[in-house]
């Protein structure tokens, strides 16, 4: 439901003016306002709390015949304060939840000496290691695609999506968040560690509010479960990662090479940017491997900066 169309309702029901359904909804919003305070940021909490103290106060100086109708009806108070928080944009993820109330969440296992393959509807793929438990929706629907690794190991493949951020929730505390990349988790609850390597791009590794590193290629973090501290260090992975392309411009192939990589590539001539490129390669490829074969398919050129972290193509 769209934020607009919530405050409707809700002012139909502060007017009296809602139907018994409306009314059931209205109510059923209200008995989920605690657990979605909890769910907010300390931060994002005290400017909710600043902006309820200036609509009270603005409200305060309203007729007294409102302030009547308020005190004598105290189910309308929680309309109203229902509506102040709804301005906040506190209940719009929850109501999100509840259109989206049909999806399944599937839980998938593997024996000891087994592995899974699993593909998700966003065209993320993951690997179950043996004796892993994981648990997803049946189909995204919202601005975080989520899911959870409750046990064991398993290596995602996430489809790069900017708008949507991909959230793997471990049990003990932590979680992976990342926008497209490639990973692997190790989260077994025998173990006293929990380990995330990173084979492609970019993930942020978080505890609650803090945020314990981001990693990039071939970085790796452990985190004691019985200290709760982190170290970081350097890997060698040799998985290779499948970087395809099946006509996508070049301004895409660019932006998604970039978050691979962790690189900038800029198109020096926006006419570049339209260029269809169809092609696969692999994570282990150097980046400047893979635009050599990108330039010589559309015979352009590029250049890099002396530490290979920024490169411009060019015609």
């Amino acid at each position: 439901m769209k934020e607009e169309k919530a405050k409707q309702l809700l002012q139909k029901y502060l007017n009296g003016e809602a139907n018994a359904a409306e009314v059931k909804q209205v109510e059923e919003w209200y008995a989920q306002l605690n657990k979605a305070k909890s769910k907010v940021s300390q931060e994002r909490k005290n400017a909710l709390r600043e902006q309820m103290l200036s609509n009270i106060q603005s409200a305060m100086s309203e007729k007294q015949l409102k302030k009547h109708i308020l005190s004598r009806y105290p189910i309308l108070k929680i309309a109203a304060a229902i509506l102040i928080i709804l301005s906040a944009g506190l209940f719009v993820n929850q109501m999100n939840n509840q259109a989206g109330s049909n999806i399944t969440q599937i839980v998938t296992t593997t024996k000891a000496g087994e592995r899974k393959k699993i593909a998700l509807t966003d065209g993320s793929e993951i690997i179950l290691e043996p004796s892993s438990k994981i648990s997803y929706p049946s189909n995204f629907n919202g601005k975080i695609r989520e899911i959870e690794l409750t046990e064991g190991e398993a290596f995602f493949t996430i489809a790069h999506d900017e708008q949507h951020p991909f959230r793997v929730q471990l049990d003990s505390g932590l979680a992976v968040k990342v926008l497209g990349t490639s990973f692997r988790i190790k989260a077994y609850q025998a173990s006293k560690n929990v380990e995330i390597l990173v084979a492609t791009g970019k993930v942020a590794v978080q505890q609650r509010e803090k945020t314990l590193g981001v990693l990039t290629k071939n970085q790796s973090l452990l985190y004691s479960k019985q200290t709760q501290k982190s170290s970081r260090s350097s890997v060698e992975t040799n998985t290779a990662i499948a970087i395809a392309f099946d006509g996508a411009s070049l301004q895409e192939v660019t932006r998604k090479l970039g978050y691979i990589y962790n690189i900038e590539i800029v198109l020096k001539d926006k006419a570049l940017s339209t260029l269809k490129t169809t092609a696969t390669f692999n994570s282990t490829q150097k980046p400047e491997e893979i635009l050599e074969i990108l330039c010589s398919l559309h015979h352009i050129r590029y250049s890099a900066t002396e530490n290979n972290t920024i490169f411009n193509i060019h015609k």
